[in-house]
């Protein structure tokens, strides 16, 4: 008999995270109706021989892709040999509690228009250093940002769903298509949900359904790399969709500078064009680890980090510019 439910998770390089999730997955209250598929998207690390040596008590199906394509293309191999009636989508990096499968499944049969969105948390350890609780209260407003209407208690309406936990029907995707391959480190969601949009899904996001993130490292230098490396796909988002995000804030404030801007932003611009070099970049992270150490307080401490982490999304964001004009599919 087919499963119920199919779990997808498809990860790079984080072999030391995966196992606790994978563990978290074995002790869910619904019986063995369910299979994990993890997708390891061609990491370098001991992501492989850590799958290899697994043993748990549900279907574990593991594949193997020869190099790093990205977070789409892995679900994407996890979702077409998905046997499950639902399917859930999960980060490699969430430890969830036991009743988290059938709650996802309660809401998808309770509200049979929808997918479903649960949220996470941060380890309370992370709250330790000043970068964990700018975390913190990061996730916080995006999360704040992304829900509407409440339409019951502890369900919200929401605008954008992430897919870092996320369950649909799998027949749904006979009518959305799957991730956009396109998208290989951010914006693989959004985009999949203007589709969903279009066929008259919507997105409900249920506050039970929660989960701890198991990242014990709050670093800085890879929180900018990661959001350098995703500005890219955010050119191709606005690009795809000209008309709902061609006016978006974030392309007013990283684009070419233009006689149309205002001197606000236009000034915005040329600071952070002359920051972005490599070197000036290097100068500034020196400058926070000092003020870190030196126990600055939290207030100005957010404010270097939103400044830092602007300058690399800028950075990502021309990159993106540039890869679109040399390749504008």
């Amino acid at each position: 008999m087919p499963p119920l439910v199919s779990v997808v998770i498809s990860t790079y390089n984080r072999a030391g995270a995966l196992g606790p999730t994978l563990s978290a997955l074995a002790t869910q209250d619904i019986g063995d109706r369910y299979e994990v598929l993890v997708i390891d998207d061609g990491s370098t690390d001991d992501t492989a021989s850590t799958l290899a040596a697994l043993e748990m008590p549900y279907d574990l199906r593991r594949f193997r892709l020869d190099a790093n394509r990205g977070v789409s293309a892995g679900r994407n191999v996890g979702l077409r040999a998905a046997q499950g009636r639902y399917v859930i989508l999960l980060s490699d990096d969430l430890v969830v509690g036991k009743n988290f499968i059938a709650t996802h499944v309660q809401m998808l049969e309770r509200f049979e228009d929808a997918w479903i969105v649960g949220g996470f948390t941060q380890l309370e350890d992370l709250t330790g250093t000043p970068f964990g609780r700018y975390l913190r209260g990061l996730e916080r407003r995006f999360e704040q940002a992304r829900t509407a209407r409440q339409i019951q208690d502890n369900i919200w309406e929401m605008h954008v769903p992430t897919a870092r936990n996320l369950s649909l029907r799998r027949a749904d995707l006979d009518r959305t298509g799957l991730f956009d391959e396109q998208f290989r480190i951010t914006c693989e969601d959004q985009d999949l949900a203007e589709r969903a949009l279009a066929v008259g899904i919507r997105f409900l996001y249920v506050g039970e359904i929660d989960c701890v993130h198991n990242d014990h490292a709050a670093d800085l230098r890879r929180y900018c790399n990661f959001q350098e490396q995703g500005a890219t796909d955010g050119v191709r988002l606005c690009r795809k969709y000209p008309d709902l995000h061609g006016g978006a804030p974030i392309v007013a404030l990283n684009g070419p500078v233009s006689r149309s801007d205002r001197p606000a932003i236009m000034i915005k611009k040329l600071v952070k064009l002359a920051l972005a070099r490599r070197t000036a970049i290097a100068v500034i992270a020196r400058a926070v680890r000092i003020a870190e150490w030196a126990g600055v307080g939290d207030r100005l401490l957010f404010r270097a980090y939103r400044g830092l982490i602007g300058i690399h999304i800028f950075r990502g964001w021309r990159a993106g510019l540039r890869r679109h004009e040399a390749h504008p599919r």
